[in-house]
């Protein structure tokens, strides 16, 4: 690897220089360039696997390229959040803080050593050891060091952790807790600049729109992968779209809501050109097949009327065939040079399989009333699940913290896990489509094509015809083993078996994770025109914002008392630097 590191002496940038990094035998990025300048706050997106953490990860030093430069002007390292954030398992959250404000103790510990220094400096000593303090004294102010109690307090209390006690461990910490744990002490850290991965994943509403606020005011670069739209149009100064593989970054100005809308116009654009192209085919084809007809009309005299075939009939003759050629070369140009067919609308009914594409899912059952009851529930470990009632075009969201039950409510529902206690009724007939937050495609050397059909019980030929429509895959994926998949592809295979299903009651368990933006917005204008009842669970703001109701799951029991953070504040001079990572 080459890291180029230098202390900034002018505008702080990171920068990535023909970057490559290799996987097995997979290229994850293939000569990546870009660069992210102080006042920047760029978001990363891209289809998953294009290699958003790997880039992030190379340039915060945490993993080497295989080819390329990495160039860092800045005073110190840049601070990186990874997906899954590590700490020491047995640590404590006051030792975790500690390791928070290190710098500021470093700083304020060569002050207190250079005002030492001041009581018996001679003339000619003082003025270098003044100025060496005056720049300390700077950092320290620009470092907000004087407030960082007071800072803590408000970070821990604006992302969800002023209930912990400062006692508790590391490894008693949800996963959900330790990724805001992570977060809370990079903020207090003020590093020159920022790599962030996903850093929503795990925030409330409000603590996702304090991190918004908080990220405008940061001067220092900043490059955030993340799949959170609102994030994305409030926090950023631009967007850069990864292909890794394909060594692309393209870069676009302003949030997300101008991106999206220049996308949509692309799509719009090349539906016209597609449309465009067949209706010109079409015609070359018309032309050719009249140029036929005109042909057979004029195939010469009979033997009897050889003084009536005149002039004239030689020169229709002629022209039929000017316009035969004339249409097929038409017909070879185009076909040269082909326009593809636009990915059809992602729609939750049957596209190109044998049952029909234009049905629409008939009503199970008969009468009104709720599709699917749930009353008086509760799970086999005990968690009490909410009253549900799901008919007409009902749009229901749960939400709650992890661990209060909102996947297993979805199960309960779908009839994958009995209840304990309770009744579940559900309209004869019903077809319900299950989307559970893992993909139930099983690992292995089975091609992806042949677990799909299966799966759907389809023949390959129509599964790929509806695969393939709908711009979910490409067709050398097709053969692609299951096992090889990436977790966003099995994500676009279990769309598909639902749209292959015509249900009447969707049931979403986190349907946005490890989907492409692109795709997000395809998903959400298939849940709007949904004729039947959707149940969500999200963390994905934008698709909360379209239900028309909110089922409210409560804190599941903790096994840890405390008395919260109130005087968390980690002792001056702890001693962090043995097992700082």
């Amino acid at each position: 690897m080459i890291r180029d590191m230098v202390v900034s002496d002018g505008a702080a940038h990171l920068a990535a220089e023909d970057i490559v990094k290799v996987r097995g035998d997979r290229v994850v990025l293939n000569g990546v360039t870009l660069t992210v300048s102080a006042g920047d706050r760029l978001g990363l997106i891209g289809e998953n696997g294009v290699g958003k953490s790997t880039l992030l990860r190379v340039l915060s030093g945490s993993e080497a390229p295989d080819r390329g430069r990495v160039r860092v002007a800045l005073d110190g390292d840049p601070g990186y959040l990874s997906q899954e954030p590590e700490l020491p398992a047995d640590w404590d959250l006051s030792r975790c803080l500690a390791l928070a404000r290190a710098d500021l103790d470093r700083i304020s510990g060569r002050m207190r050593e250079l005002e030492r220094r001041m009581d018996g400096a001679g003339p000619d000593e003082l003025p270098p050891v003044l100025d060496e303090y005056a720049e300390l004294q700077e950092e320290f102010a620009a470092r907000d060091g004087w407030r960082f109690e007071a800072r803590a307090t408000e970070v821990f209390e604006s992302l969800g952790l002023r209930r912990l006690p400062p006692g508790r461990l590391v490894r008693e910490l949800s996963g959900g807790e330790r990724a805001r744990l992570s977060l809370a002490l990079l903020v207090l850290r003020r590093p020159p600049a920022l790599l962030l991965d996903e850093p929503t994943n795990h925030l409330d509403d409000a603590a996702a729109d304090w991190l918004a606020g908080w990220l405008r005011s940061y001067p220092g670069p900043c490059l955030m992968a993340s799949h959170d739209r609102d994030l994305l149009d409030n926090a950023v100064t631009g967007l850069i779209d990864l292909d890794g593989p394909e060594g692309t970054a393209v870069r676009y100005g302003g949030g997300y809501g101008p991106y999206a809308a220049e996308q949509a116009a692309a799509r719009r654009r090349w539906e016209a050109r597609y449309r465009d192209w067949e209706e010109r085919l079409a015609a070359a084809r018309q032309r050719l097949s009249r140029a036929g007809v005109a042909a057979h009309t004029y195939r010469g005299p009979r033997d009897t009327g050889k003084m009536e075939y005149d002039a004239r009939a030689v020169g229709a003759q002629a022209a039929v065939s000017r316009q035969a050629r004339s249409a097929r070369e038409e017909i070879r140009r185009l076909r040269a040079c082909p326009v593809p067919r636009p990915p059809a609308p992602l729609r939750f009914r049957a596209v190109g399989l044998a049952d029909g594409a234009s049905e629409e899912p008939a009503p199970a059952g008969g009468g009104g009333g709720p599709l699917i009851e749930a009353e008086a529930t509760e799970a086999l470990d005990g968690v009490r699940l909410p009253p549900v009632a799901l008919q007409g075009t009902d749009r229901v969201v749960v939400v709650g913290p992890n661990g209060a039950g909102k996947s297993t409510l979805l199960r309960v529902l779908a009839g994958e896990l009995s209840p304990s206690r309770g009744t579940v009724r559900r309209r004869p007939g019903l077809r319900i489509a299950y989307l559970p937050q893992e993909s139930r495609f099983p690992s292995g050397t089975r091609p992806m094509l042949r677990a799909f059909a299966e799966s759907v019980k389809a023949s390959e030929d129509e599964a790929a015809e509806q695969l393939l429509r709908l711009g979910l895959f490409r067709e050398q994926d097709l053969r692609v083993p299951v096992g090889s998949l990436s977790v966003g592809q099995r994500r676009r295979l279990d769309l598909a078996r639902l749209v292959r299903l015509q249900p009447h009651v969707l049931l979403l368990d986190e349907p946005t994770n490890h989907l492409s933006l692109p795709l997000v917005e395809d998903l959400q204008a298939a849940l709007d025109d949904f004729p039947g009842p959707v149940l969500t669970v999200t963390h994905d703001r934008r698709l909360r914002r379209r239900a028309g109701r909110v089922i409210e799951m409560g804190e599941p029991a903790s096994p840890h008392g405390g008395t919260g953070l109130a005087s968390l504040a980690a002792p001056r001079g702890a001693d962090v630097s043995a097992e700082r990572t």
